[in-house]
């Protein structure tokens, strides 16, 4: 299994066998998680909500520091849209370019979170601020704090909001699971 994981990540699987692959793994996790019957079905559920209480928030976030929060803003502006969002983009019909497949998802975003102008919205784990630009771009009146475990990208964000003129983003760089705040929130938003 460990080789075939290999390939795949290598980019030598085809997608084809990639999906099947996911599939049968799947089906694996369906069958471990399956309960003889609903009263164990729910304990195991209760089990498993005790369990990410007690979890932190965010899992060794300093690795993720390492791995990439901590690279110059200048390499994702080479290889990411104008947004340099990384968490994903939506293709529609009609949508050819990085740019616009990146403005679909944060609309999509917006839409289902059911965002509206004067909102205090909270958004944790920010990246580069694709969402928390667009959302202060759009609801002017509304107040958003972003959340950042990263001090690069906390300092990009509040200078990108400066150049663009909009003075409803608040960065604050901490740890998930060391974040704490008074205030209170309409929505409170990750990606």
């Amino acid at each position: 299994m460990s080789t075939l994981m290999e390939l795949a990540e290598r980019g030598i699987l085809p997608d084809t066998l990639i999906r099947f692959g996911i599939r049968l793994l799947d089906r694996v996790r369906l069958r471990t998680e399956a309960r003889p019957d609903i009263e164990t079905e729910l304990q195991a559920k209760q089990d498993f909500l005790a369990r990410m209480r007690r979890s932190p928030v965010a899992l060794v976030p300093e690795m993720a520091n390492i791995q990439h929060y901590e690279v110059p803003p200048e390499f994702f502006q080479k290889v990411l849209g104008k947004n340099l969002k990384y968490s994903g983009c939506l293709w529609p019909a009609g949508v050819g370019t990085l740019d616009a497949a990146e403005d679909a998802m944060l609309q999509l975003y917006g839409r289902r979170a059911e965002l509206s102008d004067g909102m205090q919205i909270l958004e944790l784990g920010c990246g580069w601020g694709s969402l928390t630009l667009w959302m202060a771009a759009r609801f002017p009146q509304s107040r958003i704090t972003a959340v950042s475990n990263s001090a690069p990208q906390g300092r990009f964000i509040r200078e990108t909001a400066a150049a663009r003129g909009l003075p409803n983003v608040e960065v604050v760089t901490a740890d998930m699971n060391h974040f704490a705040t008074e205030h209170h929130f309409n929505r409170v938003v990750s990606v």
